[in-house]
């Protein structure tokens, strides 16, 4: 029988769990895309240490919510959500502050289901590094397109180009 994905919200126990998960898919998904030392920078525990504040509720509205993927009960995959923190955010618009899945889950519909989870059908934004054609894929199958809007973010020193995809409800509701 093939295991099932499953996806519950996140606990503090998930925090080193979720920061592997980052990590790891950070190096995956943005080799070539963002310099190598600041992947290579990047440190699971001190990314959990960050993980257990936000899951405690230490940095009250910085997480959103967060839900983590399993297979076999091992963590592959997560995603955070809350109220939209951008300057001309439309009220009731929900943001999407981060979704990782690892690659060897690309494609199974772990994605998916965490998206669904953490958006369900509501309207809703996301910043999207600009070079990244399978990241961008995904989202428009899930109905967003871009609008626009670009920002460049500062990682570890290093300019980032986003841009921001949004979605209305169906029927524009």
């Amino acid at each position: 029988m093939t295991e099932q994905y499953t996806v519950r919200r996140a606990r503090s126990a998930d925090a080193t769990a979720i920061a592997a998960v980052h990590v790891t898919s950070w190096r995956e998904a943005y080799a070539g895309r963002i310099p190598d030392e600041v992947l290579d920078g990047m440190d699971v525990a001190e990314r959990a240490a960050i993980w257990r504040r936000l899951l405690a509720g230490e940095v009250p509205g910085e997480a959103g919510a967060v839900w983590v993927a399993e297979l076999a009960g091992d963590v592959i995959g997560f995603a955070s959500a809350g109220r939209c923190r951008d300057d001309d955010a439309i009220p009731g618009r929900r943001e999407l502050y981060a979704i990782y899945v690892l690659e060897a889950d690309y494609g199974t519909g772990a994605g998916d289901l965490l998206l669904d989870a953490a958006l369900g059908d509501e309207a809703a934004s996301l910043w999207v590094l600009e070079d990244n054609p399978r990241a961008r894929a995904f989202y428009r199958r899930h109905g967003f397109d871009a609008d626009g809007a670009v920002k460049t973010q500062t990682v570890d020193g290093v300019p980032i180009r986003e841009v921001r995809l949004v979605r209305t409800p169906p029927h524009g509701t």
